[in-house]
């Protein structure tokens, strides 16, 4: 069983990390997760059950781009594990050399 608040970082492409944090906040299961590299912190999206996805966000530092396509969150209930899926692209520092990435970027139970 995760304790709360309970915290994992995956990389994703070119340096980009995602450091996701999961609490319990009115109750219910929250995630937040930060997109950093080494250009500074790209951006943050929280997820939870009321706001279960987000589509189509771009984050910018210097020349990097991060373009999160989609991204949902499952709370964990029961035997299922709670879990927040992403996918999209991201590019170099220099602005270049874009990679997609579709992975899990945090799990708990």
């Amino acid at each position: 069983m995760a304790t709360y608040p309970y915290t994992q970082t995956s990389m994703l492409v070119n340096s980009i990390q995602a450091t996701t944090t999961v609490s319990i906040q009115s109750g219910m299961q929250v995630s937040s997760t930060v997109f950093s590299s080494a250009a500074g912190n790209l951006g943050t999206i929280t997820l939870s059950p009321v706001q279960p996805t987000a589509k189509n966000v771009e984050f910018k530092s210097g020349l990097q781009t991060l373009q999160i396509d989609s991204m949902t969150f499952t709370a964990q209930f029961g035997f299922d594990a709670g879990q927040v899926f992403a996918s999209g692209r991201g590019t170099d520092q220099s602005g270049e050399n874009e990679a997609a990435f579709s992975k899990q970027i945090a799990t708990w139970s």
